[in-house]
């Protein structure tokens, strides 16, 4: 039988070639920059950011208003757009990091508990927020000798996610992007006792179950409690939150004890209530860190 026609293979526009071209020539400026340099540069960026994106401005208010218990001043919330800006410069200086060097940038808390969990031989889940330079830190995990696998928000252009997963990946980190396909590899990652990485402090699909967060109902990603039930994979919290001297704390602790159910729906809101509970208190403690510029608590619909 005779097949149809294949598809031409997609051309990319040359607004996208121009586009990620400037990408790597910011990559390779911040390779040569300084460190130093990352604060000044990113306070301007960051500035141009939070005037330039009034929804991202509303939705990071909304989010810190909800964190702080307050209306929020507008330097709280364009602080958060210089983290983000800072973590920007993060990712594009990761590929020209040895691991040394990046280990040198970070100050690691309860890594025995990663490695206690990982004893078990069910691999392990690190549960985290964005908080912090999470694409840098995540990778002192592969600078320990850790296999690490994670999955990473698919976007358009394509081309343009293809250079910042080629980034995140540059010093061991192995990044999926997020679907089907990636729960299958992470399933089979953590039957290898590999660690899985997890950034869970954002319901993308909105299908996660409803649980309080910062005193509000609000959807919240079950994909980790799913990952634990299914393989006995240990939930671990892993945070990172950003000091002075361009350093960072990178924190590692055990989720607490939930007992469960049998049943598994009930189990996975248990869980998911325990894993937002930790990331809460870590939030509380750097609002100004947690880079989300999405609405965090949109409207329910009723039921």
């Amino acid at each position: 039988m005779a097949s149809g026609p294949k598809p031409e293979p997609r051309r990319t526009p040359l607004s996208v070639k121009l586009f990620v071209a400037g990408l790597r020539a910011i990559d390779a400026s911040v390779a040569v920059a300084p460190r130093g340099l990352a604060e000044p540069v990113c306070r301007v960026v960051g500035a141009a950011w939070y005037l330039a994106r009034t929804d991202s401005r509303a939705a990071v208010r909304d989010n810190l208003r909800h964190v702080l218990r307050r209306e929020p001043s507008r330097r709280e919330v364009a602080r958060v757009f210089f983290h983000g800006a800072l973590n920007y410069w993060d990712t594009f200086s990761l590929p020209h990091y040895t691991h040394r060097e990046l280990m040198d940038l970070v100050d690691i808390h309860g890594i025995e508990y990663l490695q206690r969990a990982r004893e078990g031989g069910h691999g392990v889940i690190c549960a985290g927020a964005h908080l912090g330079s999470v694409a840098f830190v995540a990778q002192v995990l592969p600078a320990l000798g850790y296999p690490v696998i994670g999955v990473i928000e698919p976007f358009d252009p394509p081309e343009v996610f293809d250079f910042f997963a080629r980034q995140r990946q540059a010093l061991g980190t192995r990044l999926l992007p997020a679907g089907a396909a990636a729960a299958r590899e992470m399933l089979l990652a953590l039957r290898r006792n590999e660690v899985a990485g997890i950034v869970t402090d954002r319901d993308v699909a909105g299908t996660g179950p409803i649980i309080p967060f910062f005193g509000a109902p609000t959807h919240f990603p079950s994909g980790t409690a799913w990952l634990s039930l299914r393989t006995g994979a240990p939930i671990l919290i892993g945070v990172a939150a950003r000091k002075a001297g361009g350093r960072f704390d990178a924190w590692f602790e055990p989720l607490p004890e939930v007992e469960r159910t049998q049943n598994q729906r009930e189990d996975i809101v248990r869980l998911t209530k325990a894993v937002a509970g930790r990331l809460e208190y870590y939030v509380a403690n750097h609002p100004e860190q947690w880079t989300v510029f999405q609405k965090r608590w949109p409207k329910l619909s009723p039921g």
